[in-house]
């Protein structure tokens, strides 16, 4: 069983948009600042991980 984590998204964003492809359902894209937004504040262990793996900038914190 896996936990649910508190994620927030740290100001080194670089705008690559990899999250946003990587996890569509946690995380989406705002065009107008062309910068990742939250869909959700919760997310299983393994989307936190890899969120974590592909973010070139380290942009993932989670509680």
């Amino acid at each position: 069983m896996t936990d649910d984590r508190l994620l927030t998204i740290t100001a080194n964003c670089t705008g690559c948009g990899a999250c946003a492809e990587l996890q569509p359902d946690y995380i989406g894209w705002d065009e107008e600042e062309s910068r990742p937004l939250l869909l959700t504040d919760v997310a299983p262990d393994a989307v936190v991980y890899e969120l974590q793996a592909f973010c070139p900038e380290d942009c993932f914190d989670y509680e």
